[in-house]
């Protein structure tokens, strides 16, 4: 079975994949240009980063490929509007919004003619997004994906959240594409979401696990050495989030400035534990160390099965495995 292609506004992913935006600099623009050279749905991941540096990723992107590009956003990051402010400006293919919700910004993309995808991760959501006007294409997220999880039960599977979400959507009248994400990782992963009827999957760990991908080299080594993930409580944004196994202490997260005295803080977040209220880390400096190589004051996210990636390889490579058939598969054509 070939993959279909996925409809991205005016532009068309000759493959169903969409290369998910990891932010703080993992997902930038070498692996998002290369994610679309290879036929997927390449995403720089726009938060952690100001604004001149994301209009230059876009541009460095642009410059690479004629594929599929979009850019990844928090709608909780501090520099939310800006950062969107040169996604149009930019004209980029699409913007995806996750970490909170409001009409405003994809009524903003939907006059600009850039396409809204929203990231969702309940049924509750899935009702309110589809009435929403602007919304182009949606991305169900279950509690495998990386980073900050957004189901009431973050160990729920893509197998048992997607169907009643994608049913919500279909019922409350949303046409548009709704992209299966969160722990998947072959081509036979794909395959299953597909016959769920999902229009198209979205890969995070196994992106951040290539050469493209801006990671540091300590940081890819720690993904390979991880035994899998688990979810913690650690995030100033109240959020769970899931990392690796086995874990960086979190006392060895990031608290204060080098030479002590008032919290360090970049003012990453809208509303942040650690900058409000003195509890937990910086969050960016612990990310922000990970992806530099300093990985013993670093946080490390990662799906959750990251236990089951043992190579860091090409894209073109991951692109091969995904869309190669199986001996089984040909034997059935």
């Amino acid at each position: 079975m070939n993959l279909p292609s996925l409809q991205v506004g005016h532009k068309t992913a000759r493959y169903c994949i969409v290369q998910g935006g990891m932010s703080v600099r993992i997902a930038l623009h070498r692996l998002a240009a290369a994610v679309a050279e290879c036929g997927g749905v390449g995403t720089i991941g726009g938060m952690g980063i100001p604004p001149g540096e994301l209009r230059r990723e876009i541009r460095a992107a642009k410059a690479l490929t004629d594929g599929v590009v979009g850019v990844n956003l928090m709608y909780a990051g501090y520099l939310f509007d800006r950062l969107l402010d040169v996604c149009i400006e930019e004209r980029v293919d699409y913007v995806a919004i996750g970490a909170g919700f409001a009409r405003g910004p994809f009524k903003k993309l939907h006059e600009a003619g850039i396409p809204g995808f929203c990231i969702i991760s309940s049924v509750k959501a899935a009702r309110i997004v589809a009435r929403t006007p602007g919304v182009a294409g949606v991305v169900v997220e279950s509690g495998q994906a990386g980073g900050h999880l957004g189901p009431e039960d973050p160990e729920i599977s893509t197998w048992e959240l997607f169907p009643p979400v994608r049913a919500a959507l279909r019922e409350a009248g949303f046409a548009g594409p709704i992209i299966a994400a969160g722990g998947l990782l072959t081509r036979q992963d794909v395959l299953r979401a597909l016959a769920m009827g999902a229009d198209g999957v979205q890969m995070g760990i196994r992106f951040a696990m290539t050469e493209e991908s801006a990671a540091s080299a300590e940081m890819k080594a720690r993904w390979l050495a991880a035994t899998g993930s688990q979810v913690t409580d650690w995030s100033p944004t109240g959020y769970k989030s899931r990392a690796i196994v086995p874990h960086i202490p979190f006392e060895a997260l990031p608290r204060t400035r080098e030479n002590g005295g008032t919290y360090s803080c970049t003012n990453c977040l809208k509303h942040c534990l650690h900058r409000d209220e003195g509890r937990s880390h910086c969050i960016w400096n612990a990310l922000s160390n990970a992806q530099k190589g300093r990985v013993e004051n670093g946080l490390i996210f990662c799906g959750g099965r990251v236990g089951e990636i043992h190579d860091i390889v090409p894209v073109a490579e991951v692109f091969r495995r995904l869309t190669t058939p199986s001996a089984d598969e040909a034997a059935a054509d």
